[in-house]
């Protein structure tokens, strides 16, 4: 196990015993805010599953294209969550936030070439729907250190996401199509939640 997967597996699985009270919105506290921002990711099966899933997408880019694209992706998480703590609202949220995980689910399925301006767009697109939900979701917080948690917990998912892909490419290349249709039914099946 590489240094990055361990501190990625201990830092989820201190995430994960997290008391998960903290998850939704009303946090009066400091410290609450924190904790709230990094239990939220984990809370919300819509925004796990697009966090992973866009880490195992962007394993499968070339180094400059890869950064690109998480460099886009947490810059928009960021902007998004500004735009919903400032109180701007738009229709199909929700169904922007469920169709980042069928969308990516079917480009690591067919494992497309896309064009490194695609992927960003993309990628900078699905951030502004997780981003703006949480940005919403922090009512009676401490934006800042909300934001903090989230980013983190964010950061660490994608990272589980991008240490699966590379260590499935290398032992099953054939399984990212299998996982790929997994993601995308697992967005799909959230359209009836």
């Amino acid at each position: 196990m590489t240094r990055t997967q361990k501190i990625s597996s201990g830092l989820l699985l201190t995430l994960a015993t997290t008391a998960p009270a903290f998850a939704h919105t009303g946090h009066e506290t400091v410290q609450n805010a924190f904790l709230a921002g990094l239990s939220h990711p984990l809370m919300g099966i819509d925004h796990l599953i697009a966090m992973v899933a866009m880490g195992y997408w962007a394993s499968g880019f070339a180094g400059k294209q890869c950064k690109a694209m998480l460099a886009a992706f947490f810059a928009l998480l960021i902007g998004g969550f500004s735009l919903g703590l400032a109180g701007f609202s738009f229709s199909f949220m929700e169904t922007g936030i469920v169709l980042t995980s069928v969308i990516t689910g079917l480009l690591i399925a067919t494992r497309k070439n896309v064009t490194q301006g695609l992927a960003v767009s993309l990628a900078a697109c699905f951030a502004m729907f997780h981003g703006f939900a949480h940005g919403l979701e922090t009512a009676g917080s401490v934006p800042y250190l909300f934001a903090s948690g989230f980013l983190v917990t964010s950061a660490t998912l994608v990272a589980a996401g991008f240490a699966v892909s590379k260590l499935v490419s290398r032992s099953i290349p054939t399984a990212n199509r299998v996982i790929g249709l997994v993601i995308a039914m697992m967005g799909v099946s959230l359209f009836s939640i």
